[in-house]
């Protein structure tokens, strides 16, 4: 089965903010590029990642200090939030579907 991948707007600006900072070390295309693999996982194999907080599950990015959270329901996966691995996942609320 493939999911469907829903990227909040809040993880959407995750990712520019990240993408603003890497560009900076000419390592925005790698960056954006881990990003996708993960996404491509999380439209193949969703369950395979560990569940952190109820129904919230993480992934990690490979060569970078970026953790991606998200849910499944159903046929969707809905991706809240990409946060730096050093940063408090508590200084900014989650967003709502």
């Amino acid at each position: 089965m493939i999911f469907e991948l829903v990227v909040e707007p809040s993880a959407a600006q995750d990712i520019a903010d990240a993408d603003v900072h890497y560009a900076q070390f000419d390592k925005a295309d790698a960056f954006l590029s881990a990003i996708d693999v993960v996404f491509e996982q999380l439209t193949n194999m969703p369950l395979m990642y560990p569940a952190v907080h109820g129904d919230v599950r993480r992934a990690l990015l490979r060569r970078f200090p970026f953790s991606i959270f998200f849910i499944v329901e159903g046929p969707r996966v809905f991706v809240l939030a990409i946060h730096h691995q050093r940063r408090d996942p508590a200084s900014r609320p989650t967003p709502e579907k």
